[in-house]
C-alpha cells in the first residue's frame, strides 16, 4: 500500500480555495445572503454586535489548518450590496510557512455597492523564516460607498534560528464602477532588507487604505493619535484622485500592531456611521 505525503512534505505543491460571501441589506440589518466557502477556509455565523448601529454585520473567517503553506492560493470574493454594513475580521493571526522556494497566494476581490460599508481588517500575517507571501486585493467601490481594506506583517521566528522570512509582496487596487481607477498601491520587503534597517528597530508593519466621500472620512489627526497611543507609530497621508486615506503603522511585535488595526478600525467606523463600534473580540 502506498501512503500519502502529509500536507507538509516536500510533495505537495499547495491548497486551492475558493470563497464567496454576498451581504445585502433585507429587513432593516444586514444578512448574509450567500456563501460559498472552501476548505481551509470558515466563515463563522453572523454577529450583530453593535447596539448603536444593529443593522450592521460581523463575520469571522478562520482556517481550518495551521496557517498558509507552501503553493497555498485562497481567493476571496466579498460584494456588499447596497446600503448594507459589512465588517469582515480574522480570529487571530494567520501564521505563514516556509514557501519551500515557493510562494502562497491570497486573493480579495471586493465590490462596496452604493452607500455600503465595508471594513476588512485582518490580524496580522505572522511571517515564520522561510515565508514568501503574496496579497493581491482589487475592489471596486461606489463613489458614496466606505472601504476600509487593512493587512499587516509580524515577524517571527521561533527558534530563534537567525533566518528570515523570504518576502512579502502586497498589491491593491481600487476602482469605481465605471472602471475609473483610484489607486493602486504596491509594496515589496524582502526578509534580508530587515537587516539593513528597512523597519528600524521594528518588527511589524501594516497599511490602512480608506476609500470614503469627504463627509464619511475621519480626521487625519485623531487616526494618528489612536494608532500612537496603542504603542504604534503611524502617518496618515491623503490618497490620489481624492480618494480617503492611507495609514501606514510600525509596531515593536504583532500584538501592538494588532491594537493598532482595532483602533484605527474604530475610528474609520466612528467617522462613517456616526456611533462608537463595539469592540470585536477574539
Amino acid at each position: 500500500m502506498q501512503s500519502l505525503p502529509l500536507s507538509s512534505s516536500a510533495f505537495d505543491t499547495g491548497r486551492t480555495a475558493e470563497a464567496h460571501v454576498v451581504a445585502e441589506r433585507a429587513g432593516g440589518r444586514t444578512i448574509l445572503r450567500r456563501q460559498h466557502v472552501g476548505y481551509p477556509l470558515h466563515v463563522t455565523r453572523g454577529f450583530y454586535l453593535d447596539a448603536a448601529r444593529p443593522d450592521v454585520l460581523t463575520l469571522y473567517i478562520q482556517s481550518a489548518s495551521g496557517g498558509l503553506y507552501a503553493g497555498d492560493r485562497l481567493t476571496l470574493d466579498v460584494d456588499v450590496g447596497t446600503e448594507a454594513a459589512l465588517h469582515l475580521t480574522t480570529q487571530a493571526a494567520t501564521v505563514v510557512h516556509h514557501g519551500r522556494g515557493g510562494r502562497s497566494m491570497q486573493q480579495l476581490r471586493i465590490r462596496v455597492g452604493p452607500r455600503a460599508f465595508c471594513a476588512i481588517s485582518s490580524d496580522p500575517y505572522v511571517l515564520f523564516p522561510g515565508a514568501n507571501l503574496a496579497l493581491d486585493a482589487t475592489a471596486v467601490v461606489g463613489e458614496d460607498a466606505v472601504l476600509l481594506l487593512v493587512d499587516g506583517l509580524a515577524v517571527h521566528d521561533p527558534r530563534c534560528s537567525g533566518h528570515g522570512f523570504a518576502e512579502y509582496v502586497t498589491q491593491q487596487r481600487v476602482m469605481r464602477p465605471d472602471g475609473r481607477l483610484l489607486l493602486l498601491d504596491r509594496g515589496r520587503l524582502a526578509g534580508g532588507q530587515l537587516r539593513n534597517g528597512a523597519l528600524g528597530t521594528m518588527a511589524a508593519a501594516a497599511s490602512a487604505l480608506l476609500v470614503a466621500p469627504r463627509d464619511k472620512l475621519p480626521g487625519i489627526l485623531s487616526l494618528t493619535q489612536a494608532a500612537d497611543e496603542c504603542g504604534c507609530l503611524a502617518g496618515v497621508s491623503e490618497a490620489p484622485n481624492q480618494a480617503g486615506l492611507v495609514v501606514r503603522m510600525l509596531a515593536p511585535d504583532g500584538g501592538v500592531l494588532t491594537r493598532g488595526i482595532e483602533a484605527v478600525f474604530q475610528v474609520a467606523a466612528r467617522a462613517a456611521l456616526g456611533v462608537e463600534a463595539a469592540r470585536r473580540r477574539k
